[in-house]
């Protein structure tokens, strides 16, 4: 045994003697892992003794002959008794503590470090096959994907429901956004739900109306009566306005699996952060995320990065995805130009399947450096053995400790990187408590009202409903009506239906149905823009802009690169080609994708109400909706995005004969039968193979 081997692990021995200090002995243990390879027998029967001592069974050899016999029966302990992918799976201290709790029949709100691992409850818990009916709510459809790709293992016991047009079986596991939830035709029958991210529960600013339906949809499932886990990480306590019964179901854990040095370098000025990062680069080991604010600042940031002489090439495979990228979306695109040289991005405006494309590039080691916004920080579960925290602000808002501590939780990651660095270029952030409220269970002043109205007159408290007298004793819109308009203002609601009541011109205008042109719809658009969005939600549009892009889409149906080259001539003062590139996909992203066909209908029901009391015509904006929701492409090409499939390779699959259909379940298993066939491989380039497979993959079928 060497002597800086023993006296390192005479001091971990320490540890074991001092139970108040075993954080800081489990923290030093990981960072001895981080070095220790293969050691005498002696050293590991020691090593393997202290993982099990500080509950770190996972890093406990595979099939160690040094545990004790308590030892082993600990380790044995941990070990879910169900049957996982992994079958040397084994829970560490925490973890087992809180899978327990769950199965033994209680609700847990878990809070605890990004490496934690609590993705993998839901699996085990899954994996008993104890409940019938599974309902699990994600922040993003990229978490979709991603819960979908891991319950997969599952699919022969249940159905995976993760769009609302999906039939339902015998039992199900529904993985869903709170919209997509709150679209189902009625609630389903739930034995379990999950909440990740639950503290968005909270969240206010630009998410006020996600918040809102987040909200909503936590009352529906409550309701049921079923048990629940809502997990996160970084939350200190509920609030005390919350029922006792929320609170005593906390589990607040600082349970760490990694080791993480985060180095600060807050006094390097703004413009000297680049060339400080090139002469930091060529000390660090292993892969590194760059954390970056806003989705142009990170393309930006990553071409000049791309350029650092210590950045590592690219594989082969990862030049020819580039190609790929430039071919049919833009060549001067900032994300194919970062790609060649070996830095992948991922932005909130890219299509999920590219989301998809550059972390597997990433975690597959073809690309050592990934430049990412939030949507990536909060969204998917990716490490790195280094993250750089760029920015030191976020919307003009300095980076509070919360979502600081969730950027430094992607430093390191359990059984890959025992040790993380964080380097960042913003001074320390003040340490302060996370409390969660659940504005819809304590009805503060804070709650919209947007989700109190949902609630039943029994469940208000005095304060919330003398907020709704208002509302209630209005005569202008239903409060079926303004609850059906989830999510929406319910005081915008009733100042549009008043409009609309007391102007029979507007009437006339808004009573449009069947098959229009965007430019016929003009009337209604510009109504909606102005009377049913926020000033918030309006920012940066108009309605020329937005009826133009619209149709601009229409006319090019799919093809992305005659898109850029139509819309050149269009581009803002100061912006690029790839600026473009970017600002249109987060027009089809946002507005196509979510805030038109939501505002629409919103305007229709409120419409058809009032046309309903007056004899009116009724309006039916629906076939629009349709085609601004798929933009303008057949039926269900749009859906294999969120599946990992682009849409230049799901239109080929259209022109080889897959079916259109808005059941997204036809649509993907004529897909598969595509797929699998020779003719249709024969057609499609390595890399194209390489989506599609990733496609069949995640889908159960290879």
């Amino acid at each position: 045994m060497g002597t800086m081997v023993f006296d390192e692990l005479k001091a971990l021995v320490r540890y074991t003697r001092r139970p108040e200090k075993v954080e800081e002995g489990r923290d030093r243990l990981i960072r001895f892992l981080d070095s220790f390879d293969r050691g005498t027998d002696s050293e590991v029967a020691i090593v393997d003794s202290l993982c099990a001592y500080f509950g770190l069974f996972p890093y406990v050899r595979q099939g160690s002959k040094f545990l004790s016999t308590n030892e082993a029966m600990a380790y044995e302990f941990h070990r879910p008794d169900v049957e996982l992918s992994n079958e040397s799976f084994v829970f560490h201290e925490d973890q087992a503590k809180v899978y327990f709790r769950l199965l033994d029949g209680e609700s847990v709100i878990l809070s605890a470090p990004t490496s934690f691992g609590k993705s993998a409850i839901l699996d085990a818990l899954v994996a008993s096959r104890r409940w019938d009916n599974f309902v699990v709510i994600v922040p993003t459809v990229a978490l979709i994907d991603e819960v979908r790709r891991r319950l997969t293992a599952f699919s022969k016991s249940y159905r995976l429901v993760t769009h609302p047009t999906q039939p339902s079986g015998e039992r199900n596991i529904y993985i869903l956004t709170q919209e997509r939830f709150l679209d189902l035709p009625s609630v389903p029958q739930v034995d379990f739900f999950m909440i990740d991210e639950f503290y968005k529960l909270c969240s206010t600013g630009a998410d006020d109306q996600r918040m809102s339906l987040l909200n909503i949809a936590w009352k529906q499932l409550r309701s049921t009566g079923a048990q629940y886990y809502l997990a996160g990480p970084n939350v200190d306590r509920l609030a005390h306005s919350l029922d006792e019964g929320l609170r005593q179901s906390l589990v607040v854990s600082r349970f760490q699996t990694v080791a993480v040095d985060v180095e600060y370098r807050g006094n390097v000025a703004d413009g000297q952060i680049l060339d400080d990062m090139c002469q930091l680069w060529p000390g660090l080991q292993g892969t590194t995320l760059v954390f970056v604010s806003s989705p142009s600042r990170a393309e930006r940031v990553a071409v000049q990065v791309a350029g650092f002489p210590a950045v590592l090439e690219p594989t082969c495979f990862a030049r020819r995805v580039a190609e790929w990228l430039s071919a049919n979306y833009h060549p001067e695109w900032r994300v194919v130009q970062a790609l060649r040289s070996g830095v992948a991005i991922h932005t909130g405006p890219m299509p999920r399947s590219l989301q998809r494309v550059m972390i597997r590039l990433f975690g597959q080691d073809s690309v050592s450096v990934l430049v990412c916004t939030s949507t990536l920080i909060e969204g998917v579960n990716t490490s790195a053995k280094n993250v750089i925290v760029y920015d030191k602000k976020i919307n003009n808002k300095p980076i509070d400790y919360f979502t600081f501590s969730n950027v430094r939780g992607r430093a390191g990651r359990m059984s890959r990187h025992f040790l993380g660095r964080v380097i960042s270029y913003m001074d320390p952030p003040a340490e302060v408590l996370t409390e969660v409220d659940i504005p819809i269970d304590s009805q503060g002043d804070s709650a919209p009202v947007s989700a109190i109205v949902q609630l039943a007159s029994e469940e208000l408290t005095d304060s919330s409903r003398k907020r709704l007298e208002p509302i209630v004793e209005q005569s202008y819109l239903s409060l079926g009506t303004i609850r059906a308009n989830k999510g929406f203002d319910p005081e915008s609601q009733i100042k549009a239906a008043k409009l609309i009541y007391e102007d029979s011109t507007l009437r006339a205008k808004l009573a449009r149905s069947g098959s229009l042109s965007i430019w016929e719809m003009r009337p209604v658009i510009d109504f909606c823009f102005h009377n049913i969005l926020t000033p918030s939600q309006r920012r940066g549009m108009n309605v020329s802009r937005l009826v133009g892009m619209v149709d601009a889409v229409r006319q090019c149906r799919g093809c992305f690169v005659e898109l850029i080259s139509n819309q050149e001539q269009y581009k803002f003062p100061n912006e690029d080609v790839s600026d473009l590139v970017s600002r249109v996909l987060a027009f089809e992203r946002n507005w196509m994708g979510f805030v038109i066909p939501s505002m629409l209908r919103c305007l229709q029901r409120i419409y058809n109400e009032i046309a309903s009391k007056l004899g009116g015509l009724a309006a039916n904006y629906e076939l629009l909706i349709a085609q601004v929701e798929s933009l303008f492409l057949p039926e269900g090409v749009l859906d294999l995005d969120e599946y990992g499939l682009p849409v230049p390779i799901a239109m080929r699959f259209y022109e080889m004969g897959m079916v259109q259909s808005s059941d997204v379940s036809l649509v993907l298993s004529s897909f598969v039968s595509l797929a699998k066939r020779f003719e249709v491989r024969s057609k499609l380039s390595d890399v194209e193979l390489w989506i599609v497979d990733d496609v069949l993959e995640g889908l159960g079928e290879l």
